[in-house]
């Protein structure tokens, strides 16, 4: 290699590559922004995902494996040794945005407010920045554009459709764009870093009747109210102080009229927690006291549980040689910690659970949080990420022995 030639592992030269990309990036999330789609339903977002890759020299599309709007870009793949897949989420929340910027979703109750606009855009431009150096990539490279992350279980249709066979996969890394933590800070770390997050769903029935004569009916609101509340008590009550857990419910619908006791009420909601064990025990413990609670109140409850994603974690050696990419790339003082796991869940932890793989974070110092009508990511980050994620690319060796490339 000659010393005009950057280095494959040079960082300075990678971003200073990706700030050039500066317009590009920002049209491609602007684009990713203003048309949302929900889980499995990419299909504008794939096409322009598609558009994207196949005007860049070097990549070989593959098109809807596993589910139709998934896209694969490779680069490298007649290289021997194991594919390094990055990977970025397409789809976007059940939300009405709320920004006020020109790009606005078009798309009613549709909004990219997780990032994954902005993760699709980091990830076509660690494409152009792989591309233009394939000459010096050691390695396969796999930019994994995956469908359906938001509860959905887009990573688990793909893993089970062959993924890692198919396209020889032996590691998995994929960063996050994370609010409430400062700019530009990389965070991670080994083992369990996400939750396991499940689904649950509650039909109450009561005896609908006219709100004036209470007494005649039974009332499925009051019902869920109570339930709400006794569910609560077993995370305060019933279960170790020291263990972790969480049952949330976003979503409550009940009746049609301002003056009518309806028969019948509905709740979703969600169970986060790191330790099966935890699980299992709110489990049981929610199957018995949902019909109880409704059965005191003269109603019946029906609870449908719902095993969604496990626990997320991160390969120790990975996440190791990560680190020691992350404090050439970013610089020590750019290292943060992450002392405890999220709550959140992720299906990244179906990749985890077949090869070594490592979520990390990279920090946006944005104040209004994942999943807000006013979420928002700052765009003079994208060739910070895609930079780092092409650094990867190049730096990041098969075996994890090795020292970075």
């Amino acid at each position: 290699m000659t010393g005009a030639t950057p280095a494959r592992h040079d960082g300075p030269a990678l971003l200073a590559a990706a700030e050039d990309l500066f317009e590009q990036l920002v049209a491609w999330r602007r684009a990713f922004h203003q048309f949302p789609e929900l889980a499995f339903e990419e299909n504008v977002t794939a096409a322009r995902i598609i558009e994207a890759l196949s005007a860049i020299e070097g990549v070989e599309i593959v098109k809807g494996f596993g589910c139709p709007t998934s896209v694969v870009g490779l680069i490298g793949g007649d290289l021997p040794g194991k594919v390094l897949a990055i990977r970025a989420e397409m789809d976007a929340l059940a939300l009405d945005e709320e920004t006020g910027v020109p790009f606005s979703s078009c798309i009613p109750g549709v909004m990219h407010a997780a990032g994954h606009d902005a993760h699709m855009a980091a990830l076509l431009g660690a494409a152009v920045l792989i591309a233009e150096r394939r000459q010096d990539l050691q390695r396969p490279v796999a930019l994994l554009f995956q469908p359906a992350e938001e509860g959905k279980g887009g990573a688990r249709a793909l893993v089970q459709s062959g993924l890692i066979k198919r396209f020889n996969v032996g590691q998995v890394v994929a960063p996050l764009l994370w609010p409430n933590s400062p700019y530009g800070t990389f965070m991670t770390r080994p083992g369990v870093i996400t939750a396991l997050s499940d689904r649950i769903h509650i039909e109450i029935r009561g005896v609908g009747g006219h709100a004036a004569l209470p007494h005649v009916t039974v009332d499925p609101i009051l019902i869920g109210a109570h339930i709400i509340l006794s569910i609560q008590s077993l995370i305060s009550r019933e279960l170790d102080p020291l263990e972790s857990a969480v049952i949330s419910f976003g979503q409550v619908e009940a009746g049609e009229a301002y003056n009518i006791i309806p028969e019948t009420g509905h709740m979703w909601g969600t169970l986060r927690a790191f330790d099966t064990g935890v699980r299992d025990f709110l489990k049981d413990r929610l199957q018995a006291l949902v019909p109880a609670v409704a059965t005191a109140f003269r109603g019946s409850a029906v609870l449908d549980y719902t095993r969604n994603y496990p626990q997320t974690q991160n390969d120790p050696e990975l996440t190791a040689a990560l680190q020691r990419c992350a404090h050439e790339f970013f610089g020590g003082e750019q290292i943060g910690s992450l002392a405890k796991p999220l709550l959140s869940g992720e299906d990244f932890s179906f990749y985890s659970l077949e090869v070594p793989s490592c979520l990390m974070l990279i920090g946006t110092g944005e104040e209004v949080g994942l999943h807000h009508s006013r979420y928002q990511v700052p765009e003079e980050i994208l060739p910070l990420a895609a930079a780092w994620e092409a650094f990867m690319a190049m730096s990041l060796p098969e075996s994890l022995t090795e020292g970075v490339l």
